[in-house]
């Protein structure tokens, strides 16, 4: 027989043998190429997707520690950087209101939208960058960001600048979304994962912590001004941009291609790789739906979504509150008050320094059972989640000046160690759960978290300007305790959710 005419009937029965896409497909087996035009079956790609297997010698999480690491490190600074605008901005609202005037709740809107423009951005590129690869949707969103920024810089009204908030979260969100998928690319769920995660919580929280004073400096200093705020965005907006030109793709199904096709021999797996193509562009449902599907269809992720952004909005109501807590009712100057927000670094360092703990615990478990179960990400949490309302109550009743201001200093500082520890769960587990398409799902957990956030920075407002610093934090701190139960409840039963779920990885 003729060899050409073997290898074909070889490559008919190859596909007439593979099995469908879909729940029932199972990593190691040879993806079906599917329709011709991919685009018309989300699930075809997700076939793509899952053919990607952490043993496969080529993956990302086999490169050197030293490389991976450099990586995370540099991404994670991104993160801080794009954050710091968060609350940057809520340094420079004095500024903003004495030169256009408007209502705090007005003024507020550039902070709350920044925010929403973080959760509307990960819904497409983190899809995005789920098919078509990290890197360049990296270079090409911290582009428009730093551009975007010159908007901020030299708005002509307020309204121009809330505007320009808006889309400039939105292009920057690509620091929340993807890197946390990026970490999933290069740590998945191996022991380790739990420190690098880590790392990006911590950016995640140093960022917002840091913004504020560093706003009240710069637009203090008469040789800078408002303007600066954003122009410094803007230099080390493009800084990062071209940096990031140079850092290698982290997408397991592109580097394992890649390195296939150089490679003189490769296994079925990377075969199947390298037959399967994604074209980005006929993708475009898939990029549209896929964030959405999973924030409608999973519903631990959209329970977590809410719960992270409860979490989060506490970070932004006790920034809202600390003027009242430590510049009236404690008597301390604007800029000692403002130097308290660094006891949510310090909880948060500490909570970093803490993993290894977290991690012990993981790995008990996973030697147990004999595999990593994502839940057993939240054994520590389960002691931990009380500190959430414990440390906002304890903040509450000793905010009016009676106590030593040193009291609520710490309970925030105890509050930036529990809130930053519970969200490291959090997205540990959504990781772990859905690691091929790990960016979507980080989107569809983001939406509701940061939505929520936006809505608590305008609440934050009314509740200081209505209630006692008292009161307005210890009803927080009341709702707290319910919320508590849902991480219960996902440890025992996120197992038996995870097993009705079309997109969650099965063990």
């Amino acid at each position: 027989m003729d060899p050409a005419v073997a290898e074909q009937d070889k490559e008919k029965q190859l596909h007439q043998d593979s099995p469908p896409p879909g729940p029932e497909f199972e990593k190691g087996h040879v993806a079906p190429e599917g329709p011709q035009n991919p685009g018309q079956d989300p699930d075809t790609t997700l076939a793509i997707l899952e053919l990607v297997q952490a043993k496969d010698v080529h993956h990302p999480m086999h490169w050197p520690a030293w490389k991976r690491w450099g990586i995370i490190i540099l991404y994670c600074s991104l993160q801080m950087f794009v954050t710091i605008t968060s609350t940057s901005y809520i340094g420079a609202e004095y500024d903003i209101n004495l030169k256009w005037g408007g209502s705090t709740q007005v003024i507020t809107l550039g902070q709350s939208l920044f925010i929403v423009g973080n959760a509307v951005g990960p819904a497409f590129m983190g899809p995005l960058s789920d098919i078509g690869g990290r890197k360049w949707v990296y270079v090409a969103s911290i582009t428009c960001y730093a551009i975007l920024n010159f908007g901020t810089a030299y708005a002509r009204n307020l309204p121009m600048l809330i505007i320009f908030m808006f889309l400039a979260g939105t292009a920057g969100s690509t620091a929340l979304s993807n890197v946390a998928g990026t970490i999933a690319d290069l740590f998945g769920d191996i022991d380790g994962a739990g420190q690098a995660m880590a790392l990006f919580v911590v950016s995640a929280n140093v960022g917002p912590s840091i913004g504020s004073p560093i706003g009240g400096w710069i637009t203090a200093n008469e040789s800078l001004g408002l303007k600066w705020i954003f122009l410094i965005n803007v230099i080390i907006g493009f800084g990062y941009a071209v940096i990031m030109c140079f850092m290698p793709e982290t997408l397991p199904r592109l580097v394992i291609a890649r390195a296939a096709a150089k490679a003189q021999e490769v296994d079925s797996d990377e075969e199947a790789i390298l037959r399967s193509k994604v074209n980005v562009w006929k993708e475009l449902r898939f990029v549209t739906t896929m964030t959405f599907r999973i924030m409608f269809t999973e519903p631990i992720v959209l329970a977590l979504g809410i719960y992270n952004g409860f979490a989060y909005g506490i970070l932004f109501l006790y920034l809202d509150g600390v003027y009242d807590v430590f510049a009236i009712n404690n008597g301390l100057s604007i800029i000692s008050a403002d130097l308290t927000y660094l006891n949510f670094v310090v909880g948060v360092l500490v909570m970093f320094c803490f993993i290894p703990v977290q991690t012990y615990f993981f790995t008990r478990d996973r030697v147990k059972h004999g595999h990593p179960r994502p839940e057993a990400r939240f054994l520590v949490s389960l002691v931990t989640v009380w500190l959430f309302p414990i440390t906002l109550l304890w903040f509450a009743f000793t905010s009016s000046g009676n106590v030593s201001y040193w009291s609520p200093i710490v309970a925030g500082g105890v509050l930036g160690f529990a809130d930053p520890l519970l969200w490291l769960s959090m997205l540990n587990y959504i990781t772990d759960s859905y690691p091929n398409v790990a960016a979507s799902a980080i989107a569809a957990f983001l939406i509701p978290s940061f939505v929520m956030a936006a809505a608590l920075a305008h609440l934050g407002v009314l509740m200081f300007e209505n209630m006692s610093t008292k009161w307005a934090m210890a009803t927080i701190g009341f709702i707290s305790f319910g919320l508590c139960a849902l991480i219960y409840f996902i440890f025992f039963f996120g197992e038996k959710i995870r097993r009705k779920s079309r997109l969650a990885r099965r063990f």
